[in-house]
């Protein structure tokens, strides 16, 4: 699909609220195999969880389009180590949670906010271990566009195409065990090498723009 046409398509698409988007959300939270619990995405109703926002880059490739995700820094107070969309805390300067998304993309990974065409947003996901409601802004960049990672807060740069992460197998459930407990946990496996698990919140994201791009699987009919 060319690149008009594909921007048209995601207007169309994230224009309308997703349908299930909750569920969508909701499964992909690690389920705890002992109590077969999974940790819900509605924040609590007691107090206000804390603001942020992520810009969802889409790199419009000649050969198709491919996600762009970072790795963290492993001393980072939130979400050490783990794979995420470039984002952060709303702070009081912003003049809204798309101003927070484009100003720590900048940030992260040198991104210009001229170079992003904004296309829409993704439902706000809460994540409960943090705290966060976080407001996703999902962004296209020409095949041009450099990234260069902030090494105080970005360990690595790197895409995942569309069309992997669409195709039969690129999802997967795998068993984690933390603090004594196992774990059943929905992640994305990204075309490496290396190898890379995109889990949590980062993967719900990126689940609910596919499910709007016409993405179905057995697990999604089945669990979502």
């Amino acid at each position: 699909m060319k690149t008009e046409a594909f921007a048209v398509l995601l207007r169309e698409v994230l224009a309308e609220p997703l349908e299930n988007w909750r569920a969508v959300y909701e499964g992909f939270s690690p389920v705890d195999l002992e109590t077969g619990e999974r940790r819900g995405r509605t924040p609590p109703p007691e107090g206000e969880p804390r603001r942020a926002a992520v810009l969802v880059p889409i790199l419009m490739e000649p050969d198709g389009a491919r996600l762009v995700y970072t790795v963290r820094r492993g001393h980072l107070n939130d979400h050490a180590g783990q794979i995420s969309f470039p984002g952060g805390s709303v702070e009081p300067n912003d003049g809204s949670p798309l101003e927070t998304a484009l100003r720590e993309a900048e940030e992260e990974i040198d991104l210009r906010p001229g170079l992003v065409e904004v296309v829409g947003a993704l439902e706000d996901m809460y994540i409960p271990p943090s705290n966060f409601l976080v407001s996703p802004y999902v962004g296209l960049l020409p095949p041009e566009a450099e990234m260069v990672l902030a090494p105080e807060e970005v360990e690595e740069i790197f895409s995942v195409s569309l069309r992997h992460l669409m195709s039969p197998g690129a999802l997967r459930r795998v068993i984690w065990r933390r603090e004594g407990r196992d774990y059943e946990v929905p992640v994305f496996a990204a075309d490496g090498p290396p190898e890379r698990e995109i889990w949590g919140a980062t993967a719900a994201m990126t689940a609910a723009l596919l499910v709007r791009l016409g993405w179905q699987t057995s697990f999604t009919e089945t669990n979502m």
